[in-house]
């Protein structure tokens, strides 16, 4: 029979309301199988279930993203195969006889239409089969429903039945069918892949297209390239030349070659393995192509292929002999010095270690800085371990960074750093025609971000859920994405500031920024606001009627229009393109000009000489400026020498600063040069001498070309900064003291940051010295952060500085310095931190100045109590009229104490007063408080306060305390146990009443970890060694052999499947987190890790199965005995000459007073336990580590 008759009419469609008041039908036929599971089918068969969408299935958002992200999977099922919703086909997989294909290998991924379900009914799945003969069924994995983040398995009981009768559709029901149903859902996670078959959504041919748009009737729009030429363009590129590079990222999103095995409901997956690079990869789809116009008639009408085959190259860019690209996770660049479009040999690896984890925020958007770096930038949701090929050793762990933020790299000396943090999503950089550096935004509010050199930005989406914890904790601040005049809806993914000569005067010096959400270009003013810039929305200069229309890249070009890259999709959420709702096979490149304006068409900067160059600085249009910089500073032809520096003390504002660079790229500065630009009339020209200057002392790869003797400086030593040299220090010293310029201030600061302790608070202070940038959102942390670098590094000078009452009384460090060191101070929390917070409070000398430190000092201790607090610091609180209980109890008032103590008592108060005053009783040992702490230990319901009173009752002596705890052990909870028994084992006759508790039956041997009866055996005292050993055995200790066995077998079961990083989450909570902390999640016992290379399943596995193996640096245990008789274990979190504080593996802090202290000595051993992983389960295995390397956080 025809099945197509199985869909339901329009008219019964529209009659399911009616259909939903009724059970389903039953049939005899209809039996109960499970799946995943195999069933004999021999022919054809039908499977049956029914689901409760997820309310988001229905929620409105931005082009009804939920409901159109909602899509059907099927893997793993024999034969041939077709699938029903609610009686409608969504599609199938294979083909039915008579013309078979068994379609099992295919990964098949439906589409629900919305409209499809009904909100809060049963809706009907069925699942149509045909199977010659033998095993058949949902084999290894159940079919799964899912939108843009909620997902429900279908895994477990289905209805089957045998033959090809067609059943009747009951639709939607009201009623739960109780044979086979499913409500449950969670954070997506499921592993997807490319689909066998896309979805493209409605699509327009170029020319429909272009017709579909308008402009401003001063501008046109133009068609340039298309599909087949070109497809999923997303950057965009020129050679000197004047030809174009398109970056065609059609493998996107998922790398050829590699299987995922774990993701997170942002996307953020993890592979298999980490991809090798060209010529040795792993071949994809990308392609690198050129496009000229060899007749001048402004058509691009010759195309080259560079490269393809590429895998997860986003972006393109020629100079320095060849061409760089963007292949994730690597910088390659292809050697092509006779400029002949065939690389002269196998592409050569400059870094490496960008992640691949979100195939949307990989590093992209290359492009040249004016000082001669190629700059790039990261997206929000991938991280990366950069490391040099050939330079840095193997095992060099690189620099992390997760999130956003814009990186740098000098071909030449092959340095690379993290330029500029922060950001929102960056794809894409912008350098305007003053250097600066800007991006979009994947978010509302802003059409997008100013990059200072340093700069810690805003990271979009603050929510720690998201994004973890921010990277510096004593930031106190982050620059702000630019501010504007108008409400900005979601996103202005990227944007080009217009300085080019095909377009009105009018749009110059104005932002045109992509909008792909909603199809259209806006333009925007670009206003100076101190040391920024605000925007505010003219008009659109481009809009258009086809929704397929997705501009992700514009730029000026060299013809002097702007171009704009149209990666051309129906869908442009990438959470639908890993659902395969996407189509690699399209995509265009337009021009916006003038209507009245003429094309530039002398283009070919290559072919012209070095004179000519010179005098090109000075161009209208950028492209052909910044053009004619990079090559004189690739030619480093010293007959220009002379000519730019001349140019840079004589030209107009745009030659001198265009000289400037070039002469740096090509030579770097002279000592003369240098001083005549610190001091320039042109603000960009001071501004960028002095970032050239600190950026380049100690870095002689050009001065030798003019013979240059003069140094800009010199490195004390090769890891520390390079001083600048003494007579340009002093200039650009003046400068500061009189710049009226924010943003040459902002820069000074900037610059600051990367000098020597002396030279980076002598400018520092000169820059605090301009109340006028009080307001500004940039200078006064700009300043901030250069004392926050020094504060470890030499914190004698840092406080030096505030020895001076004119330094204290500037209003600007009143109001943004004086807050931010006392809050640092606060936080870090040390004795010597705490009593330079006092000594800060005596130097005050006014009202102003005391309300200000005590500011910070209250938002440091924000959500905590004060505990730990010198007794210098508490008399000089109390002197400020700050006191509080707590410091009352330290300095031992009766009163205060007696209220602690009803305090710890009142079960009704705050629980984190309760645990604050249980710290502190016991470390002011107030006899009258050892009954209330013992009670609080054995009986409070918060583990935390149980913690906290367990550790503050072990500081008193008494025999009674190890009694009462070893009598209510069994009481104690898994959370509470390790805190128990770091009492315990902290006095010794405590220890001897539990060994010989556990000798006599009243505490189970199986409940004491591992690590605790190894401390045993080792005791010192012979009881509880001899009783240990005969408890619990010898110490077996493992081989190297048996544990790289074991490290081969746990490999080997992670690699074998994938795994739920929300699942392995709560293994790790339960775990791990009492000791670790990942991202904002666990607890400060042993290193966090965050930054660690979590990536490495290796590195991962032979630290947690060999513990002891290698202990990390500050974390090594040791044993501090002390004179009333104490043995405490754990690793040492601070010291100084009076207190060492002491961390076990409770989590809490144990203060010790030197005085009291015997001896320190190291233990040898990990407080990791051993055999952590011994009891899990392989689908536990495989969940643990998809959550222990997540490179972002994930939240449910």
């Amino acid at each position: 029979m025809n099945h197509a008759s199985f869909r339901l009419s329009a008219a019964c469609f529209l009659c399911l309301s009616i259909a939903a008041a009724s059970p389903p039908t039953t049939a005899a036929q209809w039996e109960t199988v499970t799946v995943p599971g195999e069933q004999e089918i021999a022919g054809y068969a039908w499977y049956r279930t029914w689901f409760k969408p997820h309310p988001s299935f229905f929620s409105k958002h931005e082009r009804d993203l939920f409901g159109e992200s909602v899509i059907l999977n099927i893997r793993d099922l024999p034969g041939a195969h077709e699938v029903f919703i609610n009686g409608k086909r969504l599609g199938g997989g294979g083909s039915f006889p008579p013309e078979y294909v068994d379609g099992r290998d295919g990964n098949h991924r439906y589409k629900i239409p919305s409209g499809s379900l009904v909100a809060e009914q049963w809706n009907e799945i069925r699942v149509r089969v045909y199977h010659p003969e033998g095993k058949g069924g949902f084999l290894s994995e159940a079919p799964f429903v899912m939108n843009y983040f909620w997902e429900c398995v279908f895994a477990g009981d289905w209805e089957f039945q045998q033959g090809d009768e067609p059943p009747e559709s009951d639709g939607a029901v009201q009623q739960k069918p109780m044979p086979s149903a499913f409500e449950s859902f969670h954070e997506s996670s499921r592993v997807l892949g490319e689909a066998d078959t896309l979805v493209h959504g409605d699509k327009m041919s170029p020319a429909d297209s272009l017709a579909e748009m308008a402009t401003p009737d001063d501008l046109a729009i133009e068609l340039l390239l298309s599909e087949p030429v070109v497809a999923q363009p997303t950057h965009f590129s020129f050679d000197s030349r004047g030809r174009l590079w398109i970056s065609q990222y059609r493998q996107y999103p998922y790398p050829a070659g590699l299987k995922m095995i774990s993701r997170d409901k942002y996307y953020r997956s993890h592979y298999d393995r980490v991809p090798p690079p060209p010529p040795h990869h792993d071949r994809g789809r990308d392609v690198i192509s050129i496009h000229e116009d060899t007749d001048g008639d402004g058509q691009y009408d010759k195309h080259e292929v560079f490269q393809d085959e590429l895998n997860m190259a986003n972006a393109a860019i020629r100079g320095r002999g060849g061409v760089w690209v963007m292949h994730t996770p690597y910088l390659l660049f292809y050697p092509d010095a006779d400029f002949d479009d065939v690389p002269d040999g196998p592409p050569v690896v400059h870094l490496q270690g960008f992640g691949l984890e979100d195939s949307h925020s990989v590093a992209n958007g290359l492009v040249w800085g004016m000082d001669g770096w190629l700059y790039g930038a990261q997206g929000s949701t991938t991280s990366c371990h950069v490391t040099r090929p050939g330079i840095d050793p193997p095992d060099d762990p690189g620099i992390y960074f997760q999130g956003c933020m814009v990186w740098r790299y000098h071909p030449e000396t092959h340095r690379f750093e993290i330029f500029s943090e922060g950001g929102g999503n960056n794809f894409g950089l912008e350098v305007d025609s003053g250097g600066r550096l800007f991006t979009g935004n994947n978010g509302g509010r802003t059409r997008g971000w100013h990059y200072l050199q340093g700069g810690l930005h805003l990271m979009q989406g603050t929510t720690p859920n998201k994004f973890g914890p921010v990277r510096n904790e004593f930031a106190f601040g982050h620059l702000p994405h630019m501010a504007t005049e108008q409400p900005i809806p979601r996103f202005t993914h990227f944007a080009t500031l217009v300085e080019s000569t095909a377009m009105p005067a009018k749009y110059h010096d104005t932002f045109f920024s992509v909008e792909p959400l909603h199809n259209f270009v806006i333009g925007s003013k670009r206003i100076v606001e101190g040391a920024t810039f605000t925007t505010s929305d003219t008009e659109k200069v481009l809009t258009s009627g086809d929704h397929a229309f997705r501009p992700v890249y514009i730029a000026n070009a060299p013809d002097g229009s702007v171009l704009i890259a149209d990666f051309y999709e129906h869908y442009i959420a990438h959470g639908q393109h890993y659902q395969s709702q996407i189509d690699p096979t399209t995509g265009r490149i337009f021009r916006l000009r003038g209507q009245q304006e003429s094309l530039e068409s002398d283009l070919n900067l290559d072919a012209k000489s070095s004179d000519e160059l010179v005098s090109l600085l000075d161009h209208p249009n950028r492209w052909h400026r910044h053009t004619a910089v990079r090559l004189l500073g690739e030619r480093k032809d010293p007959s220009t020498a002379a000519k730019l520096r001349q140019l840079i003390v004589d030209g107009n504002s745009r030659e001198s600063l265009a000289a400037l660079w070039a002469l740096y790229q090509g030579f770097g500065l002279d000592h003369k040069t240098a001083l005549a630009g610190i001091a320039h009339s042109v603000p960009l020209v001071r501004y960028w001498t002095i970032r050239l200057v600190c950026d380049d002392i100690g870095f002689a790869h050009k001065r030798e070309v003019i013979g240059l003797t003069d140094s800009l400086g010199e490195r004390a030593s090769s890891s520390g900064p390079a001083r600048v040299a003494e007579e340009l220090f002093s200039a650009i010293l003046v400068q500061a003291q009189s710049e009226t310029d924010a943003e040459v201030r902002s820069q000074i600061a900037a610059s600051a940051r990367r000098l020597p302790v002396d030279q980076a608070l002598t400018l520092v202070s000169a820059v605090l010295e301009h109340d006028e940038d009080m307001n500004d959102t940039y200078v006064p942390l700009m300043c901030w952060w250069v004392l926050e670098k020094n504060l470890d590094q030499d914190r004698d000078a840092v406080m030096a500085v505030f020895d001076d009452p004119t330094f204290r009384r500037r209003p600007i460090v009143v109001e943004h310095i004086l807050p931010r060191i006392m809050r640092a101070l606060a936080l870090k929390g040390g004795h010597r931190d705490l009593q330079q917070c006092a000594q800060l409070l005596k130097l005050a000398d006014s009202q102003e100045q005391v309300d200000a430190l005590l500011a910070g000092f209250e938002l440091a201790f924000a959500g905590r109590r004060m505990v730990g607090l010198p007794e210098e610091l508490v008399e000089t609180l109390v002197d400020s009229g700050r006191s509080s209980l707590e410091l009352n109890v330290r300095l031992g008032d009766t009163d205060a104490g007696e209220k602690a103590v009803a305090l710890l008592q009142n079960k009704d108060a705050n629980t984190e007063e309760r645990i604050s005053i249980a710290r502190i009783l016991g470390e002011v040992t107030s006899q009258g408080a050892r009954e209330a702490l013992l009670d609080v230990s054995v009986s409070a319901g918060d583990a935390g306060l149980q913690r906290a009173a367990l550790t503050a009752v072990s500081a008193f002596e008494d025999k009674s305390i190890g009694r009462q705890l070893v009598n209510h052990f069994a009481s104690f909870s898994d959370e509470v146990r390790p805190a128990l028994l770091d009492c315990l084992l902290s006095r010794p006759e405590w220890t001897r009443q539990l060994i010989d508790a556990v000798a006599n039956g009243d505490v189970a041997p199986a409940v004491i970890p591992s690590d605790v009866v190894e401390q045993l055996r080792r005791h010192r005292d012979a009881h509880v060694a001899s009783l240990a050993e005969q408890e619990f055995g010898p110490s077996e200790k493992q081989s190297q052999a048996d544990a790289i066995a074991q490290i081969e077998r746990l490999r080997a079961v992670v690699q074998d499947g994938t795994g739920n990083p929300y699942a392995g989450e709560s293994i790790f909570m339960t775990q791990c987190a009492a000791c670790h902390q990942l991202f904002h999640k666990g607890g400060a016992v042993g290193p966090d890790l965050t930054p660690y290379q979590r990536g490495n399943l290796g590195t991962l596995l032979s630290s947690i199965v060999q513990p002891s193996a290698e202990i990390r640096e500050g974390f090594e245990q040791v044993m501090v005995l002390t004179l009333d008789g104490r043995i405490l274990t754990g690793f040492l979190t601070d010291q100084d000459n009076q207190v060492v504080t002491l961390r076990g593996k409770s989590g809490e802090d144990i203060r010790v007073e030197r005085d009291d202290i015997e001896s320190i000595e190291p233990v040898g051993r990990s407080l990791m336990p051993n055999g952590l992983l011994d009891e899990f389960t392989d689908e536990q295995l495989r969940d643990f580590f998809a959550y222990l390397r997540i490179s972002q956080p994930i939240s449910h």
